[in-house]
């Protein structure tokens, strides 16, 4: 069956910024080291998977609609810095020259656009959702494979079982998890006074939030029925922000997803601009330079094995 890529665009722009050198410049003097990664990500990927079909999700540029549900999600978050956001547009020009789609929506996350794409087009293909946000636990089923990529030697991959043995409960009770134990990266709150264990605890015997409340007598000890007697509000808000979004309005066949292989050329040129000559080298564009040695400012064997 044909093989469905999607990208979490902006979890590798994070992930390349602060991984790679701050030294990397273009001529003018800007940062390129975020745009170097995502570059170096897309080729690896791009061998490794020979997708049928591509999507590079993007996150809304404006407020999601879980802060109407509540103001303090992701409130804790510094602003992004400038060497980063304005390296954007520049992943932008490497995602057209590649030839992937890009899909952004106002008020959505680009999580919600991947749950979307899964639930739209799993029947018609084999997926493969690259990144290293554990929301995107939730989507892990059967067709559905969660490629992370690591820091040093190959990717991991998680399918629904691989979820179950670190979480110890099926991926789908992932938002109720989150609902009880809250979560610190996202500023979601939780139910006050219940940790990592006993949320497990209480997913694996009851499973969903709302099955935990309808049969709260059984909860035991009396300290944690408590617990969640004082917070049944913010534990069902607390699932909320954490459930991913599959109907996010976009509208979109899927033979307009199709890919075949990119642009030799406009690839090249984009990667002759920033002066990634050891992409060049890798894509086999410059062949007279294939064996020389790379320049101090070029990335590691080590620090590309992150892309």
């Amino acid at each position: 069956m044909n093989k469905f890529l999607l990208l979490d665009t902006f979890n590798f722009l994070h992930r390349a910024y602060h991984a790679l050198p701050k030294s990397f410049r273009d001529s003018n003097g800007e940062p390129t080291n975020a745009v170097y990664g995502v570059t170096s990500m897309l080729i690896n990927v791009l061998d490794q998977i020979k997708p049928a079909y591509v999507v590079a999700a993007m996150d809304s540029i404006e407020p999601t609609f879980r802060l109407e549900d509540f103001t303090g999600y992701k409130a804790h978050r510094k602003p992004m810095e400038e060497d980063l956001s304005s390296q954007i547009p520049k992943v932008i020009e490497v995602l057209d020259a590649f030839g992937i789609t890009r899909i952004m929506a106002n008020g959505y996350e680009a999580d919600d656009i991947i749950a979307t794409m899964v639930k739209k087009f799993e029947p018609e293909s084999e997926i493969v959702i690259v990144s290293n946000d554990r929301d995107l636990w939730q989507l892990a089923a059967r067709k559905v494979l969660i490629m992370l990529p690591t820091t040093k030697g190959p990717a991991e991959w998680l399918g629904p079982s691989e979820v179950n043995t670190r979480l110890g409960f099926e991926p789908s009770l992932i938002a109720d998890y989150k609902g009880l134990r809250g979560d610190t990266s996202d500023n979601i709150p939780g139910v006050y006074g219940i940790g990592e264990k006993t949320a497990a605890a209480l997913i694996q015997n009851f499973g969903s939030i709302e099955n935990i409340y309808a049969n709260i007598d059984k909860v035991t000890p009396e300290s944690t029925r408590q617990k969640l007697l004082n917070s049944y509000d913010q534990a069902m808000m607390s699932k909320k922000l954490a459930q991913l979004i599959y109907d996010v309005p976009v509208t979109v066949r899927f033979d307009e997803l199709k890919y075949s292989t990119f642009n030799k050329l406009n690839v090249k040129r984009v990667l002759e601009r920033y002066n990634f000559k050891s992409l060049i080298r890798r894509l086999g564009f410059d062949d007279e330079t294939n064996n020389k040695k790379q320049k101090k400012d070029e990335v590691s064997k080590d620090q590309l094995s992150l892309l």
